[in-house]
């Protein structure tokens, strides 16, 4: 069972938390799903190295998929829009970073109308850009110029971390469940 509901849950909160509205409970769903899921692998192998080996492949299916989903839609649906610039807001982290409150030109409602990338200081507030827009308003805007050459990519390492986990998952049945085994322990007769 949680060598299906892993990894295919992993990737359904990765997912979720691409719409900013459902960042919290993707990423929480995901955390707990992948906790549960370690927890089993640990019970069922009684190995360590899977454990580890599942939590790297966990992460990975928390980490990547959100961004491929979100490269896939704004490549697919994406239209190009034209916006203005109305704030910009530094972000203290590793350094200082811009995100641009956007207003369609048409005035057009815009959902989630913040740019993450592509938003270069406080100089750009005033000024009319074009961006990429989701027109059903899951993904956040994007830069019009943004390069896709690399999402295929990216679903090749989900499939493959995903396919990975649930070998790991289905052969740590087999390993938990050699004869003289119960609960990762030796039994002695």
């Amino acid at each position: 069972m949680t060598a299906v509901v892993g990894p295919v849950g992993l990737v359904g909160a990765a997912v979720l938390a691409t719409d900013p509205d459902y960042l919290a409970p993707g990423m929480v769903s995901g955390a707990l799903l992948l906790v549960g899921a370690l927890l089993v692998l640990g019970v069922v192998s009684g190995r360590t190295w899977v454990v580890l080996v599942g939590a790297v492949l966990g992460v990975g299916l928390l980490a990547v998929p959100g961004s491929v989903f979100k490269a896939e839609v704004m490549m697919h649906r994406g239209v190009p829009t034209d916006v203005v610039v109305t704030a910009a807001h530094a972000v203290k982290g590793r350094g200082v970073t811009w995100h641009c409150d956007l207003r369609r030109v048409d005035g057009v409602p815009l959902p989630h109308a913040v740019l993450t990338d592509g938003c270069y200081g406080s100089g750009q507030v005033g000024r009319t850009e074009r961006v990429l827009v989701d027109p059903a308003g899951w993904v956040a805007p994007w830069p019009a110029d943004t390069d896709f050459g690399g999402v295929d990519v990216g679903v090749v390492l989900v499939g493959a971390a995903a396919v990975a986990f649930v070998l790991l998952a289905a052969g740590s049945v087999r390993v938990g469940a050699r004869p003289g085994r119960t609960g990762g322990t030796e039994t002695v007769a």
